[in-house]
């Protein structure tokens, strides 16, 4: 198990998700009242961004200390799906900016990518 990129998977997670929880407010509140999507509140929104942050960093916890690997394949295949959908689409949409597109393409995909080609077996 290589835990240093174990960490930099969990650290894209986590920055990625910081950006989320720091632009998709103001991101909500712009949203037409007519959408057929239902969006969460803004406040929902960064609780549930906080959760789900906790739950990658038991992952890794996990796996570092058990010198598992499938932990952290699960969240980088997770998050390099989360790249393709919905932040690629929406910020299309969007014209250029989706909250979390950012890091999702400079630091999820590489990261992941990297994970997955080349520390990743199976336990």
């Amino acid at each position: 198990m290589r835990k240093g990129w174990a960490w930099a998977v969990f650290g894209a997670f986590a920055v990625h998700n910081l950006e989320e929880a720091l632009t998709a407010p103001a991101f909500l509140e712009d949203l037409p009242p007519d959408l057929p999507i239902p969006w969460p509140s803004p406040g929902a929104f960064q609780i549930a961004t906080a959760a789900v942050t906790l739950i990658g960093l038991a992952l890794v916890l996990f796996a570092t200390r058990t010198g598992k690997t499938w932990p952290i394949t699960v969240l980088a295949t997770i998050m390099l799906i989360n790249v393709a959908l919905p932040h690629l689409p929406l910020a299309v949409i969007n014209n250029g900016y989706a909250p979390g597109v950012a890091t999702a393409l400079l630091l999820n995909l590489p990261i992941d990518l990297l994970w997955l080609t080349r520390f990743r077996k199976t336990d």
